[in-house]
């Protein structure tokens, strides 16, 4: 099978078509080298962080073990006490800030990776389209949630994330997940196959959240304040939150015929 390589950084890649479906061919657009030279200075600039926090967090820890040595031998033990528990809460912090930088800086240099698509864009196929959708997705895995958010920089809601992938496909579409629901073609959900739209919790206005359905039963979604983009059974989330329904925005990204 053919394979397409687009790179697709941190915000940094253009839909190659600002209306809502193209007419032709999708394009892409390869990031600019500023913005790849603005991700290599975020990179750097946590590497320092992530230098200091090490040493911080060895200088804590040599002054935890003296602490403790020093407790172990002590004829009254509870004066010591309260300065090693302040140690053991700093070190712990110390410890976070160390592994948030790790991630951090990992997540960074995964921006900078290409995204492997499946199949070639330009083929007469939704399925085909579908699983350069669920690529592109699976690349920002991990990505924090943000209310509000449509990039990986800032974060992501959950029809913000929706909206990003399907740009990166030449495909604009609403940043709500009301809107998204009724401008792509409805579905069957007995017919969902990988990149089609799943709609939860039924509200007034239309439904509440989405996700990109990839097959087997799961989803990738942008679920909530203080969680990541992450994998989901579907059968999970329709009996916390409720189905609404599937669309398959594909369908809107096929070359059009002519007579």
């Amino acid at each position: 099978m053919r394979r397409l390589l687009v790179i697709v950084s941190t915000a940094a890649v253009l839909s190659a078509s600002a209306g809502s479906a193209r007419a032709g061919a999708p394009g892409f657009v390869v990031l600019q080298p500023s913005l790849d030279a603005t991700i290599a200075r975020q990179i750097d600039a946590d590497r320092h962080a992530l230098a200091q926090a090490q040493q911080r967090q060895r200088a804590l820890g040599m002054r935890l073990r003296d602490a403790r040595a020093k407790l172990a031998t002590a004829t009254d033990p509870f004066s010591d006490e309260d300065g090693v528990g302040r140690l053991q809460v700093a070190a712990g912090s110390a410890a976070a800030r160390v592994i948030g930088l790790n991630a951090a800086i990992r997540r960074l240099r995964a921006a900078l990776q290409p995204v492997r698509l499946p199949a070639a864009l330009n083929t007469a196929s939704t399925d085909a389209v579908g699983w350069d959708a669920v690529a592109v997705a699976e690349h920002y895995l991990g990505v924090r949630y943000l209310w509000g958010g449509n990039s990986p920089q800032s974060g992501f809601d959950c029809s913000g994330f929706v909206k990003f992938v399907y740009a990166q496909l030449g495909l604009t579409l609403a940043h709500y997940a009301a809107t998204q629901y009724v401008t792509t073609p409805r579905i069957d959900p007995s017919e969902l196959v990988a990149g089609d739209l799943v709609f939860f919790e039924p509200r007034a206005d239309g439904p509440g959240h989405v996700g990109i359905y990839i097959g087997e039963g799961q989803l990738i979604e942008a679920p909530h304040t203080g969680d990541v983009v992450k994998l989901a059974p579907l059968a999970e989330l329709s009996a916390a939150l409720g189905f609404v329904g599937a669309t398959r925005p594909s369908e809107l990204l096929m070359p059009m015929t002519t007579a």
